[in-house]
């Protein structure tokens, strides 16, 4: 479901294993950063690990808080050390990947001069700047024998002088994960550190489709999810939802269908699971008689403005069963996935709304609390 951003990740991967033709044949600079950036759920440390794994390299994953401790300059030396490991290993296996978690943990903003915490923070920053300009650090195998070598050099006339072994800069690609990226440092975003971003939003409807049908084959579900408009309807009824929550969806399925004796989910457990979701669970209380037919008039007012005011929405559940604060509710959805709205589309939603207060006034000549919240 995210076409255009593999698409990028992969032209990243083919430039950091070309790294060398890249440098000594093209003379360009390989790229040090990338920064995925994101709500929660969209697949940022999933695409990292699979970009270590088709590069065939060692992958280090470290979540910021993890550098994170109460003594002072130990967060620093923890960052030292993160990057040390990476020069090491990608000396040894032609490349390596590194992948920090929140990454704004470490790398927020540093607001002008002061002591305490934001001094603490502003060293945290400068360290982690300094860090991703160390690619081009020699090991300590090299700085010893270049160290060698120019005491020998002392004893040896100029014609005669040994050759320095070549610091050649480690083949290392640094990913940052971060849910606010306008809570970064600007340094950190500066061509050469963290200068290419990529945003991974929440999918769309036809990408979402993609999620359901390859969560739908690891999970044991009715042969009516197997079609195609079941799972288009699973997509349509999930706008907003990210990859990982479309899982929990599944998954709160399959518990709801364990609940009742079955080892698979149908759509009604989906779409079960998707009120537990949004709305937590049902409320044991019991409707009087007036309350009973007050609220089915409600919804029963909703769904029929929808019916036929709602060209371009499909009706999902309509239900009197109370849940938190709702007495009754009806979805409905989009029957299209678009961008932009009509004027006579938002006023239909308005009225849609209105519906539950019109039936109401017609059904008992006057109005309850019910439509407050509409």
């Amino acid at each position: 479901g995210i076409d255009g951003i593999k698409a990028e990740v992969v032209r990243s991967v083919n430039l950091f294993l070309a790294h060398q033709m890249f440098r000594d044949s093209m003379g360009g600079s390989s790229r040090r950063g990338l920064l995925f950036e994101g709500p929660p759920g969209t697949g940022k440390t999933f695409v990292a690990k699979a970009m270590a794994k088709e590069a065939q390299v060692p992958f280090l994953f470290v979540s910021a808080s993890a550098f994170q401790s109460m003594y002072f300059g130990q967060t620093n030396r923890k960052i030292r050390t993160f990057f040390k490991r990476l020069r090491k290993y990608a000396r040894k296996e032609g490349g390596a990947i590194g992948f920090i978690e929140e990454i704004d943990a470490i790398g927020g903003a540093r607001r002008g001069q002061g002591t305490g915490t934001n001094e603490g923070i502003t060293g945290v920053v400068n360290e982690l700047l300094v860090q991703l300009q160390s690619f081009e650090t020699p090991s300590r195998g090299q700085k010893w024998c270049n160290a060698w070598i120019d005491i020998i050099n002392r004893y040896l006339p100029d014609n005669c002088h040994l050759q320095k072994r070549a610091v050649l800069p480690a083949n290392v690609l640094v990913v940052g994960a971060t849910n606010r990226k306008d809570d970064l440092d600007p340094a950190l975003l500066r061509p050469g550190r963290f200068d290419r971003s990529i945003y991974f939003g929440l999918p769309g409807r036809t990408a979402r489709a993609d999620i359901v049908a390859y969560y739908l084959g690891k999970k044991t579900h009715d042969d009516e999810l197997d079609t195609s408009d079941a799972v288009d309807r699973v997509a349509g009824m999930t706008s907003g939802y990210s990859p990982a929550a479309l899982e929990r969806l599944l998954d709160e399925a399959l518990i709801i269908a364990l609940t009742h004796g079955r080892t698979v989910m149908s759509m009604a457990d989906v779409s079960e699971a998707k009120m537990l979701v949004e709305l937590g669970v049902t409320d044991p209380s019991i409707y009087t008689d007036e309350d009973r037919v007050r609220v089915a008039t409600h919804e029963a007012g909703h769904a029929t403005v929808a019916y036929f005011l709602g060209r371009s929405r499909q009706l999902d559940v309509l239900s009197i069963v109370k849940r938190r604060d709702s007495l009754g509710l009806l979805q409905h959805s989009d029957t299209e996935e678009r961008f932009t709205q009509r004027r006579d589309e938002m006023n239909s939603l308005l009225q849609i709304s209105l519906g539950g207060l019109v039936a109401e006034e017609h059904w008992f000549d006057e109005v309850s609390t019910g439509p407050a919240g509409d």
